[in-house]
């Protein structure tokens, strides 16, 4: 029986951060899987770029930690 991994399913629309690569450091957007299934198209925020990478190897989630985004 194949489990299903949720978090790595349902990436499209998540806030993410790159991890490796020109970018970064820099966050952006989950646009959904590629179309061969293999990588997610993130797009880096305040450039019109999509990164066809790995998660958790070129990007992971970012999380809201506190009530305040501001403060995290």
């Amino acid at each position: 029986m194949k489990v299903r991994n949720t978090v790595a399913d349902d990436l499209q629309g998540a806030r993410v951060l790159i991890t490796t690569g020109s970018y970064s450091g820099s966050e952006g957007i989950c646009l959904g899987k590629t179309a061969d299934g293999k990588a997610w198209a993130i797009s880096p925020d305040g450039v019109a770029a999509i990164l066809n990478l790995q998660f958790e190897r070129d990007f992971g989630l970012l999380v809201d930690l506190s009530a305040d985004p501001e403060r995290n």
